[in-house]
């Protein structure tokens, strides 16, 4: 396995980084609200979404000096496609493609406009352009709408040889963009059980995991327990400029039953999950699959999640968490109320973790990869 990505200074220490390619800018930008950008950087920034001739000519190097047999691409975006696609259908090697999102099908990744889901795009892109949906900027969503444009007249999507998506709600939206269901795939997302922590302390606080731009919903969730006796553990990068808004705007509001812990990983997450009563996903988009779902559940933990999207394939309502309507804060709190019935979110939590071991098991998952490739490669 040879890995391929921008040349970032916050990558792991890799032997194979010598093949990639530099970043459009400098090896600490790596997301927008890092630093400022000068007009120059900016119309920089936007010629590399369209085009990155570095990624092409980084990628046809790696693929034929190791010898590549076939390019499976975990959520390529930005920059990286629709280079490494190219190049890989010049070097005659197949490429099975993972989504994460709506890349394929929504300038804007999400399906989200003025807080709600939007689908106008799926058959022209010109409605991002009228709304401005990346950043409220028409030249940020110009340039996306021209990088989407320019790899379809390269025939980019065509060229791969099908598309890995988590949840079935992915491929249904995706079917209705155009793509033809023989080339979708579902492949659940591999997650190894962590040690199970026990039942959900009757006393622990609620928990949310996750960015805290406004599509995930933490503010929704801060709305929903402002004034109770439920108290509010926020696992989330607090100094992106979302992360400094939400914070400063609690602390205008007085709420003082919530906690920022910042950005959270490792065994530092898993002790959140474990003395966390439920874990709250109050996303306004189509969710496709979250990882903290999966995490909260692993740790048997009953989430408490909006409706819509790929959320309800995994938190079954009363089964392995419960759900209210989209952008409820009173169906959320009321959900949350539900969890005092007495052995409630024991049992949601127990239910979870069966359905992560056998849904999610990591030997499965690479025995259904490699079958997909395989038939590829066939």
């Amino acid at each position: 396995m040879t890995p391929f990505a921008l040349r970032y200074a916050r990558n792991e220490p890799c032997a194979d980084a010598d093949y990639f390619p530099p970043p459009p800018l400098d090896e600490n930008f790596v997301l927008h609200g890092d630093r400022p950008l000068s007009p120059v950087e900016r119309a920089r920034l936007a010629l590399k979404v369209v085009r990155n001739d570095d990624v092409r000519r980084a990628a046809l190097r790696v693929l034929r000096e190791k010898k590549i047999e076939v390019v499976l691409a975990l959520q390529i975006a930005h920059y990286l496609y629709p280079e490494l696609i190219l190049a890989a259908h010049e070097a005659g090697v197949p490429v099975v493609m993972r989504l994460s999102d709506f890349q394929m099908i929504c300038p804007a990744y999400n399906c989200l406009r003025d807080g709600k889901p939007c689908f106008l795009c799926r058959t022209s892109k010109m409605p991002a352009l009228v709304h401005r949906c990346l950043k409220n900027s028409l030249a940020v969503t110009a340039a996306r709408v021209a990088a989407m444009t320019y790899a379809d007249l390269r025939g980019a999507s065509a060229k791969v040889a099908g598309f890995i998506a988590p949840s079935r709600f992915l491929i249904e939206k995706m079917k209705e963009g155009g793509f033809a269901a023989g080339r979708l795939w579902h492949l659940p997302t591999p997650l190894t059980l962590s040690p199970d922590p026990g039942p959900p302390p009757d006393d622990g606080p609620l928990l949310f995991v996750g960015g805290l731009f406004p599509a995930k919903g933490a503010r929704l969730a801060i709305e929903a327990v402002r004034g109770t006796n439920h108290r509010l553990v926020i696992a989330g990068d607090v100094d992106t400029p979302d992360g400094r808004e939400l914070r400063e705007w609690a602390s205008r509001e007085h709420i003082d039953n919530i906690e920022f812990a910042g950005f959270v990983r490792g065994e530092d997450l898993s002790r959140l999950y474990a003395r966390a009563r439920a874990v709250v996903v109050p996303s306004l988009w189509w969710e496709n699959s979250p990882h903290t779902v999966l995490e909260a559940l692993a740790h048997s933990r009953p989430v408490v999640a909006s409706d819509h999207g790929s959320l309800p394939e995994q938190v079954r309502d009363g089964v392995t968490g419960l759900l209210f309507a989209l952008g409820d804060a009173g169906g959320l709190l009321a959900a949350l109320q539900r969890l005092d019935e007495p052995g409630l979110a024991e049992r949601l939590g127990r239910a979870g973790r069966e359905m992560i071991a056998r849904e999610h098991d990591p030997t499965l998952h690479i025995q259904r990869l490699e079958r997909l490739l395989e038939g590829v490669l066939s």
